[in-house]
């Protein structure tokens, strides 16, 4: 649009309500003076129920004189009618528009996606089966203000870092290397795949530990002396060479 739409809302002035005011204050005041702390008698009484009467419809025209209000709200109601359906018009048209650039911009995505995969083919090398692009994938490198270089540059060095880390585990994960190895693919972590190596080393030291353990009781057994304990009459036996022993002990070789 060449000319730039600016919305103006005019201040109207809006006329006082024509009506005869003066009139009906003059015959409420001079009714009110009149019956005001009156005694009334039963000759009057019957004129009192007349005025009372004659007061309430006024008091009644009065109450359905303030419907005039609605021709003062009307005009506004339509106006503010008219304003939501504008806005409503606006949402639709900026709804619109919204989609429109959405789309563009999913397509400078994709476009920008598709980039990526082409360089991630030409660097996964054997690793394409261990790793899949989406998950080296950083959403914010599809982003207009993120330039493909930058990118291109993020996406290689992630490549090689789990190069690099998958290396490390071959040379020292020993014979864990692929348990370690389906650890590290989780979050790609070396650090977890190295606990997961420790965790098992620790596990076979306490098995040989506990083997070891195990043989050296089973040879302390075999040499241990086997004590058989005597039978009664061979207790006897040494009681009485032992009384005799003693005995013996008290006699010198002159008798």
């Amino acid at each position: 649009m060449e000319n730039e739409l600016t919305v103006r809302v005019e201040r109207p002035a809006i006329p006082a309500m024509s009506w005869n005011k003066d009139e009906v204050e003059r015959n409420l005041d001079e009714m009110l003076a009149a019956y005001k702390g009156r005694v009334y008698t039963p000759e009057s009484i019957k004129s009192a129920k007349e005025d009372r009467a004659k007061v309430n419809g006024w008091d009644k025209q009065l109450g359905a004189a303030t419907a005039a209000k609605k021709l003062y709200m009307k005009p506004l109601e339509d106006f503010q009618r008219s304003i939501k359906e504008m806005q409503g018009k606006c949402k639709e048209i900026s709804g619109a528009i919204d989609a429109q650039v959405k789309a563009v911009e999913a397509a400078e995505k994709e476009e920008k996606a598709s980039t990526l995969r082409l360089i991630y083919r030409d660097n996964i090398g054997e690793l394409e089966a261990l790793i899949p692009f989406e998950r080296l994938l950083d959403n914010r490198w599809l982003n207009k203000t993120f330039a493909i270089a930058e990118a291109k540059k993020a996406l290689c060095q992630s490549i090689e870092n789990i190069r690099s880390d998958l290396d490390f585990i071959r040379e020292n994960c020993g014979e864990d290397v692929e348990p370690c190895t389906t650890e590290y693919l989780r979050n790609l972590s070396v650090n977890e795949a190295v606990r997961e190596h420790t965790r098992r080393e620790k596990s076979r030291q306490a098995q040989r530990d506990a083997e070891a353990a195990r043989e050296a009781a089973e040879r302390a057994r075999a040499a241990a002396p086997v004590i058989v304990p005597p039978t009664a009459e061979e207790r006897e036996m040494r009681a009485q060479a032992t009384a005799a022993t003693q005995a013996a002990a008290f006699i010198t070789p002159e008798g």
